[in-house]
């Protein structure tokens, strides 16, 4: 099988050598060879030189280019890396984060032996510190979940394996990647695009994952509006598919969950509260009118005390979808101090808990977004 290993970096020079070691020692030892490319956004800090000068074993090639799409981010590379490994006629292409500290040559082969398999989409499972990975904890885990009905545990989880078939109808329409599908919308972009067209999914069990995380609120605004307001647009492109959707069922897994505690990750909490309210002060006419009255003044309450419950916070996401498909709201750039509010209750309620008593709340967080669907399909359709 002829697999290639997709990197797309931006300024990742300290981490990215290890990437390439792991990924060329997988490729050799379990597909006696392969493909990396490095997709770069135009690092200054010497990131191509790094992964040109990295000694990989005989049998894999490594090449690096920076992608000539227009708009800058993870996405543009990440099409590009399929362009190059449609030409190459891969089997399998295999995409890993350039700030990966845990990945091990094992990697690879759990990601590409699926598709030899006849799988076409491989999600990662990762033990996660309980406070990295907000987004998907609080927004793409408990929408995708309860809207179509795949219990994908890291919809967004920036490493991915997809066949070749899957190649083709990503790039099918170029207009999407004119889109923030571009930017941080692609994993959400990958992850529905498989789910919706019914294609073969797995997931495979990583242990821990640890890389360069973000604190939420000094970092994580722009990618929020990115990855939601794509998850809000496919949700106009296949309501068809989710509309009838009742149930959450599970998604095989490859490999047995990891147990333990991964490595603390720092949120800091006064500034998601100072950050929630401010920005809330900013966007509170237009969140009115996106929001249902009685949801609007909910929120209005905790912002008081921070105690933001999930049948809230699923109300709040179905209402901004809603308001994004009527054109209330452009994209969700409204809805990020209510994130920080809802990441600030999240970090409050399980500051005393370990990751894995964390982790039952989230999964059950689905649970609850199932029930309040109702609620979203009589607003949507109306």
């Amino acid at each position: 099988m002829k697999v290639v290993v997709g990197i797309p970096s931006y300024n990742n020079a300290d981490t990215i050598g290890f990437v390439v070691r792991q990924a060329a020692e997988g490729l050799k030892k379990y597909f006696g060879g392969g493909i990396i490319v490095n997709a770069d956004g135009g690092s200054t800090d010497g990131t191509r030189d790094v992964v040109l000068s990295t000694k990989v074993p005989e049998g894999v090639e490594v090449h690096s280019f920076v992608y000539k799409w227009p708009i800058p981010g993870k996405g543009s590379a990440m099409k590009e890396i399929m362009e190059f490994a449609r030409e190459r006629d891969a089997d399998a292409v295999v995409f890993v984060d350039s700030d990966l500290r845990s990945i091990t040559p094992e990697w690879i082969y759990k990601f590409a032996e699926p598709i030899e398999k006849g799988y076409d989409f491989v999600a990662p499972l990762y033990l996660r510190h309980k406070w990295d990975g907000t987004i998907t904890n609080n927004i793409a885990y408990p929408m995708t979940t309860s809207l179509y009905g795949y219990d994908i545990r890291q919809p967004i989880g920036g490493d991915f394996g997809i066949s070749a078939k899957m190649i083709d109808l990503y790039l099918e329409d170029e207009e999407v990647w004119m889109t923030d599908v571009a930017r941080f919308g692609v994993d959400i972009f990958l992850t529905t695009t498989a789910i919706a067209n019914k294609r073969k999914v797995v997931q495979v069990s990583l242990g821990m994952k640890i890389h360069n995380p973000k604190d939420p609120a000094a970092s994580l605004g722009p990618m929020f509006n990115q990855v939601v307001g794509t998850l809000f647009m496919l949700m106009k492109k296949y309501e068809d598919v989710w509309k009838d959707v009742k149930e959450i069922r599970p998604v095989e897994t490859w490999g047995e969950e990891v147990k333990g505690e991964p490595e603390e990750v720092k949120v800091t909490l006064e500034l998601l509260k100072e950050r929630a309210r401010e920005l809330f002060e900013k966007e509170k006419q237009v969140l009115s009118k996106a929001l249902a009255r009685d949801t609007f003044e909910a929120v209005v309450k905790a912002l008081e005390t921070f105690e933001f419950p999930d049948d809230l916070w699923a109300r709040v996401l179905f209402d901004g979808a809603v308001a994004y498909k009527k054109g209330i709201i452009k994209n969700a750039e409204p809805l990020i101090p209510l994130y920080f509010a809802k990441t600030a209750d999240f970090v409050i309620r399980t500051r005393d808990m370990t990751t894995m008593e964390a982790e039952r709340l989230i999964r059950e967080r689905a649970k609850v977004f199932l029930k309040e669907k109702e609620y979203l399909i009589e607003k949507w359709f109306t």
